[in-house]
């Protein structure tokens, strides 16, 4: 709905009365309701005409146009208040008084508002549907319904055949589902498809009285020529699509006393064939022609039987002679007075129909013009056009001007008796020279606008100029959305090549998509011509598309351009072989002459022709062609133009000669093609394994262009990734890893990476070939782009593959990727962090291990760095540090590493990914186990004024990815410190509503790491739990889906969260919450997930220390003893999680006698606790102080056989299990949890397997600087080195002249 403007509706302080003000409302309504009736893309379309029309710049002085001649350039004294028309009366079919008012009353809109005249035009749609193209002004007017009945009728006679308009609106909208019409506008159906158009309401024209027998009469006056042969339905067939049916109407007489016009109009009907002299030959022409004729006599002999053409014919008379007197009237300053005509039609009376279905012919249909198969069913295509020039105005005859007075008088009568409803409003008719015309009379008014009051053509005017800002131009997706309407999903796709879908628009005459097009365009690209020599001015006139040339000529466009051809593409397409060889070697020195000729080449459309010429087996011609496109595929419009002509299957197909030249330029300009798409269709027409293929040769040119397309084809397409393992190209690769080239190296490393990059199946199967060992020799040489290329594989192969990490790190490849930090280049530092991050895994353990080797004084090099990459790796390896390590924390707080965080997060343009890692490892280094704090690190990250840019950021930022973040850590820094929460919340501003609304979020996962922000917040803290109380309401609702979640981890966490926040949760009291989440966390202890297990652990441990009544809670239902089951688990991670949470139950004098037990009738459960238990965990020193007493004293040996403990007398054993086991290589000295940091982290809490995001590149490019693995692209092709070296002899005969 469209708001109406309060411009202009001033009220009484302003001398306007309220009457006034209301008839002003009601015109602002009633320009509302105008546009109500169109779709976007219709008032788009309506704006554009409306701009571009050559009427909407008459009064522009840089636009001179001429105005037609008659009424429009000749009528000067227009100071009557009121018009008289008189019109010959058709007897057989009488005109209604209010017809013509409704149709003068759109008219005027039209032309006075939008500056748009009517027409129609029948265009075929991809599915063989007809759109009724009006002028978006006349859409749902009377107009609009006369000029589609007319024109449909006239294409029902031309083919024979008629669907009442009721069933065709009906047949319109479900056609398409009755044949199953897919999205290539094909039918699916198995139906007989005239049985369903005929069941539709589709008959024999013949059947209709007036129309019986019309075809029967031989209107052929030729003896030699016979329209029934066969060849002549051939030829007709065969330019059907192109040949069309028009009427144009004419004013042919004007006659003119004082404000009495007299008038009469008439018709024609023409035929068009739309096609150029290079397709279609001045003999074929005449021939269609003659059957042309044949057939309009038909039409135009029994045309007007029928009473309803007859008066749609007598409006469009009407309309003829209105449409250029309007005209005149707005070039004088009047227009008609609305108000004073008969009450316009409801909206769902004038309501015009969009399109149109198809026809089809059935078997004994009498008309023979038309010759389909059977069951094909077709679009129609034809339309009316108005002529607005007028013969010279006369001066009108006697017996008019004799009248002159008795015809004013019958025309101010008409309505002066009756002014009720009628269904029929008759016209006056007055007789002249024998002979009947209609009085048709209207008022005039002023075109002025008025003060205090608001006419309806400056409300409508308003509107449009507001329209114009919000919907033009015409946004990527709805440019596709209109294509594919009209073209169909294919055809759609090619749409977004400019050139081709602003030609496509144009031949269409989509003017609001041809001016957005040209918004994006130079005027220089407007007139490049196509590849027959066609400007995009020839196409708009070809088609008659008029509002297309206005815009052209709006932007200076030369429209006397004339059709350009290049005579190289005719060279190109003789039957010589020397001269097209000639042509090819003179586009070579064109293209190499000047950077921009390449333009030149392209648009003289030489790009198909020189495709056609590479399937002839010419080794040297194929060489020229290959090396001229090889030096100007690298510009995305001549690789479309290359794609379009079918030049992938010519180059695949030219890989498998025998000369390198070939292979070497195919495969670069197969790289080119690849790099912008089209990857898909290089594997269909197999490019893999002839690249592959050629990998088998021992020339470095050819192998470098060749890995180079591997590497492209494989990059982010896991097919292709997968087709170079199927077809061997593995082996290959890896062999040129140990090449003497450092180029081979370094391309195959490239290579490799992309082969591998986020395939674990395709990653598994390079690391069982054997690529680790030549891919660590890498980098014990000295060349350091190779090295560079060698990390760029590792990162590949190692990313999210814990078999290949271990693999690298036994061949201690950590020293040598730490050598690439001390680099000066960045962008080799860049690969190699990236690379140890990916050997860093996703275990807590081995990230901090490998954090531990980078060491702090090169993780803090790469905060302060200002590569992105390295941001981001220095800011996770930050977290890997400090998660549940204390030492770790404080640390990095004395080693100044807050201060390079803190940075990072003032610096506006940085990558998101950077920044949510650095808001991570900011709260992470507040944060230790079971939700402990830490002064020391909390207080360091609030001197660094970290509080401000925090909340700004939580306020401002526009990700809510980054916002929950950030509340999070703000959690962690405040966490258990009254002194901090009492800053953030008084000094800093900083409310809680901040973060509650996003627990309503659309994304799950930021709700569940809000209600984690929230939690920490309120831990243990009974005052922050009433501030967040009052700052919001808080339900069950909220944690609902994710109690009830199949993913455990969601499970675990939102269980947690309930506990903690039961007396902030207003409509479940907190005693049932805090029962249904301990029950949620003790039967996570019995999932089989390790992942679940491990969160479970650690929020048991955090729980155990919060309010009371929790510990014994759990405590009563078992969970010591799961949790001392756990001990056993062949995963460190999980025993570490366990015994933490026992540690911290100790301090619950149930669970101590509980667990003092099971250590007691178990000895080594005490020893398993204390191994595994995390540094900065708790346990009871009373605990340890009780255990330690009785282990002196004494254990009941017998008490423990019983219980299943060890015999009282040691059994010896041999045997391998009962070795000692050796220490695991990587063992940090700290914490042995191992979540992985998604669990602590955004999306949070779902099993391993599911995590897809990788946390090495991140939202980061993979691409780096072209250097070493670039292509090679010698510009010329030197003839006399072809053959050298192939390795069998050239048999090719020598080319004839």
């Amino acid at each position: 709905m469209l708001r109406l403007s309060k411009k202009g509706l001033t009220r009484y302080d302003q001398a306007q009365d309220e009457e006034t003000y209301l008839e002003n409302l009601a015109v602002q309504r009633n320009a509302s309701a105008f546009f109500e009736k169109f779709d976007r893309s219709e008032v788009q379309e309506l704006l554009t005409t409306a701009l571009v029309s050559w009427l909407s710049t008459k009064d522009d002085i840089h636009f001179q146009t001429d105005i037609p001649c008659g009424i429009m350039s000749q009528i000067n004294n227009v100071g009557f208040s009121t018009a008289i028309l008189l019109t010959p009366v058709d007897s057989t079919a009488l005109l209604d008084y209010r017809e013509v008012h409704q149709i003068l009353r759109e008219l005027a809109i039209g032309i006075y508002c939008f500056n748009q005249i009517p027409s129609i035009s029948l265009e075929a749609n991809y599915d063989q549907s007809s759109s009724c193209q009006l002028p978006p002004a006349y859409f749902d007017t009377r107009i609009g319904q006369i000029l589609i009945n007319i024109d449909y009728m006239l294409k029902a006679l031309w083919h024979g055949m008629y669907m009442p308009k009721e069933k065709r609106t009906r047949f319109s909208e479900l056609w398409r589902t009755i044949l199953d019409i897919d999205p290539d506008g094909k039918p699916q159906t198995n139906k007989d498809i005239f049985a369903e158009f005929s069941s539709a309401g589709l008959t024999d024209i013949t059947k209709d009285p007036d129309f019986d027998r019309i075809y029967d009469e031989d209107m052929n006056e030729d003896p030699t020529y016979n329209p029934n042969s066969p060849e002549e339905k051939d030829v007709f067939m065969k330019y059907v699509e192109n040949i069309m049916l028009k009427l144009t109407f004419s004013t042919t007489q004007v006659q003119q006393c004082e404000n009495v016009f007299i008038f009469e109009a008439s018709y024609w009907l023409t035929n068009a064939i739309k096609c150029n002299q290079d397709y279609l030959d001045i003999c074929t022409y005449q021939r269609l022609q003659q059957r042309l004729y044949l057939q309009k006599k038909v039409i135009q002999k029994h045309f007007e039987k029928k009473k309803e053409i007859r008066k749609g014919i007598g409006y469009l008379k009407l309309v003829c002679f209105l449409t250029p007197f309007l005209l005149s009237l707005k070039k004088k300053m009047k227009v008609p007075y609305l108000n004073t005509l008969l009450q316009p039609f409801s909206d769902d009376k004038v309501k015009t129909e969009r399109e149109l279905p198809p026809f089809t012919c059935g078997r004994d249909f009498k008309c023979q013009n038309f010759h389909y198969k059977e069951n094909q069913y077709f679009h129609v295509h034809g339309g009316i056009e108005f002529d607005i020039s007028t013969p010279p105005i006369e001066d009108a005859m006697e017996d008019f001007k004799s009248n002159l007075e008795k015809i004013r008088d019958c025309a101010a009568n008409t309505f002066a008796e009756d002014s009720g409803y009628k269904e029929y409003y008759s016209i006056p008719v007055m007789n002249f020279h024998g002979k009947s015309y209609y009085v048709i009379c209207f008022e005039l008014e002023t075109f002025y606008q008025q003060l205090y009051k608001t006419r309806w053509w400056g409300a409508i005017n308003e509107i449009v100029n507001n329209l114009r800002l919000k919907r033009l131009p015409l946004t990527d997706a709805q440019l596709h959305e209109q294509f594919k309407k009209k073209f169909g999903f294919k055809k759609s796709m090619k749409c977004k090549s400019i050139p081709f879908g602003m030609k496509s628009a144009v031949e269409r005459g989509l003017s609001a998509v041809f001016h957005t097009f040209s918004r994006k365009t130079s005027s220089s690209t407007i007139n490049v011509s196509d590849e027959a020599g066609y400007a995009i001015f020839h196409h708009a006139a070809l088609h008659n598309r008029v509002s297309i040339i206005c815009q052209l000529c709006n932007s200076n466009f030369n429209v006397n351009q004339r059709r350009f051809v290049m005579f190289s593409q005719e060279m190109l397409q003789c039957e010589s072989y020397k001269r097209r060889m000639m042509a090819v070697m003179s586009l070579e020195v064109i293209c190499l002459a000047n950077d921009r000729y390449w333009e030149c080449i392209l648009d003289a459309g030489t790009i198909p022709a020189l495709i056609n010429l590479l399937k002839i087996s010419k080794i040297k011609l194929q060489c020229k062609i290959v090396g001229l496109l090889s030096n100007i595929s690298i510009h995305v419009s001549v690789v479309d133009a290359l794609v379009e002509a079918g030049g992938i299957p010519a180059l695949i197909s030219l890989l498998v000669s025998e000369e390198p030249e070939l292979h070497f330029r195919c495969a670069l300009i197969l790289y080119d093609i690849a790099q912008l798409g089209n990857k898909d269709v290089i594997t269909k027409y197999n490019g893999i394994p002839a690249l592959i293929n050629l990998l088998k040769l021992d020339i470095e040119d050819v192998l470098i262009n060749v890995m180079n397309c591997i590497r492209v084809l494989c990059m982010g397409n896991e097919n292709n990734q997968r087709a170079v393992r199927d077809n061997k190209g593995i082996q290959y690769l890896i062999t040129f890893l140990s090449s003497n080239s450092d180029v081979l190296k370094a391309v195959s490393s490239a290579t490799i990476a992309e082969v591998a990059r986020g395939n674990t199946e395709v990653q598994n199967a390079i690391a069982m070939e054997g690529v680790i060992p030549p891919l660590v020799a890498l980098f014990k040489g000295k060349q350091l782009s190779v090295q560079v290329k060698g990390a760029m594989a590792v990162e590949s192969l190692a990313n999210f593959n814990p078999a290949i990490q271990k693999s690298f790190l036994e061949k201690s490849l950590t020293k040598y990727l730490l050598k690439l930090l001390k680099a000066f280049q960045i962008d080799v530092k860049e690969q190699g962090a990236v690379a140890l991050w990916a050997l860093a895994g996703q275990t807590l353990k081995q990230q901090k291990y490998m954090a531990e080797q980078i060491g702090y004084n090169f993780i803090i090099n790469m905060l302060l760095s200002p590569s992105a990459k390295m941001q981001y790796v220095g800011g996770e390896a930050v977290i890997a540090l400090s998660k549940d390590s204390r030492m770790h924390q404080n640390q990095i707080c004395e080693g100044n590493g807050i201060a390079p965080l803190v940075r990072l997060l003032r610096i506006s343009n940085i990558a998101e990914g950077t920044l949510l890692s650095v808001i991570r490892a900011v709260g992470s280094i507040c944060i230790g186990v079971a939700h402990t704090s830490n002064p020391i690190s909390q207080r360091f990250v609030v001197e660094e004024n970290a509080f401000p840019v925090l909340i700004q950021l939580l306020r401002n930022h526009p990700s809510p990815n980054i916002k929950v973040e950030v509340a999070f850590s703000l959690a962690c820094i405040v966490l258990r410190n009254d002194l901090l929460q009492n800053e953030l919340q008084e000094t800093e501003g900083f409310h809680y509503a901040d973060v509650l609304y996003l627990l309503h979020s659309p994304d799950k996962d930021i709700c569940l790491r809000a209600g984690y922000a929230l939690t920490l917040f309120a831990f243990n803290n009974r005052f922050q739990q009433y501030l967040i109380l009052e700052s919001g309401t808080m339900t069950i609702s909220i944690f609902e889906p994710f109690l009830e979640s199949t993913v455990e981890t969601e499970k675990a966490m939102a269980a947690f969260q309930i506990i903690v926040l039961a007396k902030v949760i207003i409509d479940v009291d907190h005693i049932t919450l805090s029962a249904r989440g301990v029950t949620i966390l003790i039967d996570s202890l019995y999932s089989v997930h390790t992942t679940t297990i491990i969160l479970t652990g650690n929020l048991i441990a955090s729980l155990a220390h919060s309010r009371a009544g929790i510990p014994e809670a759990f405590t009563a239902l078992g969970t010591i003893q799961r949790l001392c089951f756990h001990l056993y688990s062949g995963k460190e991670e999980v025993r570490a999680a366990c015994s933490c949470a026992l540690g911290y139950l100790t301090y619950n004098a149930n669970a101590f006698r509980i667990l003092l037990k099971e250590c007691r009738n178990k000895p080594n459960q005490f020893i398993r606790i204390t191994k595994n238990i995390s540094r900065d965990a708790s346990i009871n020193p009373a605990f340890l102080k009780e255990f330690q007493m009785q282990q002196r004293v004494g254990l009941p040996s017998l008490s423990l056989e019983k219980n299943g403990g060890p015999s009282i007398i040691p059994i010896f054993k041999k045997g391998k299990e009962h070795r000692r086991k050796s220490k695991p290589k990587l063992q940090p000295r700290d914490s042995l949890t191992l979540i992985p940091p998604v669990t602590n982290f955004m999306g949070l809490f779902r099993p391993t397997k599911k995590t897809t995001v990788s946390h090495n590149i991140f939202s980061f490019s993979s691409a780096t600087s072209s250097d070493i693995i670039k292509v090679s692209r010698p510009r010329i092709v030197l003839l006399n080195q072809l053959g050298k070296n192939v390795q069998k002899p050239n048999l090719e005969p020598p080319e004839g002249l």
